[in-house]
């Protein structure tokens, strides 16, 4: 097509659900604003998302299309949910979504939408352009990507330097960039400028859903150690009763002899490899 020439695939960001449903600034890049031109949100923390990338457990699913299939889902990470939707424009995505059960983990990559209720509130949503089933271990490691790429983002937002408000300035969709191509340093100083960041909020948001992750990931650890236990005093038992039929036999039967007092039972001894959760540290690039 002749109007997209230029134009080629983004790369799908990685942003928690908190931020995701915190982001109101939408704009098509480039001066002329063509109507291929891609559009994009802006977060908070000065994303600037064309498509996202969201890992997280999808707790429910709908069909809420009337004549055809229209599915609505909603994914949960460590930070809140955000609601997905798939339907006849995305027919793979919906014939995933509606197969798989809930919960389940998820992977999605999608693009913003944005609607204005008649109260003048926004709300965000993905329209997913894939999802994909996915283990445990790929949802923990979405979070301390997300939780880095994050901070980076925070770190680039203390040194901006935001434009003073002008009375045309609108928070809808439509914004219009400043350049086809803008850095995360310019995209830093528009989100200081249209969202007045508070650093320190989205940092806790950072550390809730590392912290989250690390009690997870305990729990686990100890419910693992728990199976092993049980597991190997079964295995025990096991041995000792079938060995008590030989010691029996052993025994003489012509005399009989005064029964001894139970010896204290020894505890079965402990694994020498303790496996351990390794703290998660994400610390600043200096």
């Amino acid at each position: 097509m002749a109007g997209m020439a230029g134009f080629s695939r983004e790369v799908a960001k990685r942003i928690f659900a908190e931020e995701l449903k915190n982001s109101n600034y939408s704009f098509r890049d480039g001066e002329d604003q063509h109507q291929y031109a891609p559009s994009y949100l802006l977060t908070p923390t000065g994303a600037k998302c064309n498509r996202v990338f969201i890992v997280g457990t999808l707790t429910e699913k709908d069909d809420i299309g009337s004549d055809t299939e229209y599915w609505r889902g909603r994914v949960v990470d460590p930070t809140g949910s955000i609601l997905i939707y798939a339907g006849q424009y995305q027919p793979e995505a919906a014939q995933i979504l509606a197969s798989m059960d809930a919960p389940s983990y998820v992977a999605v990559v999608g693009k913003p939408n944005l609607y204005r209720t008649d109260d003048g509130n926004i709300i965000i949503s993905l329209r997913a352009e894939s999802i994909s089933r996915v283990d445990e271990n790929t949802r923990n490691q979405w979070i301390i990507d997300t939780a880095r790429r994050t901070l980076e983002r925070l770190d680039t937002l203390k040194n901006a330097s935001p434009i003073p408000a002008s009375g045309e300035f609108t928070t809808a969709d439509n914004v219009p960039a400043s350049s086809a191509s803008s850095t995360p340093a310019q995209d830093a100083d528009r989100a200081l400028q249209h969202y007045h960041t508070d650093i320190g909020h989205f940092r806790e948001m950072v550390l809730r859903a590392l912290t989250s992750l690390r009690a997870e990931l305990v729990r686990s650890d100890e419910i693992s150690e728990s199976i092993a236990s049980k597991s190997a005093i079964a295995q025990g038992a096991k041995k000792a009763a079938a060995a008590a039929p030989a010691a029996a036999e052993e025994m003489p039967t012509s005399r009989k002899s005064k029964p001894k007092k139970s010896e204290p039972f020894n505890a079965w001894p402990q694994s020498e490899d303790e496996d351990e959760v390794e703290t998660i540290n994400i610390g600043k690039k200096s």
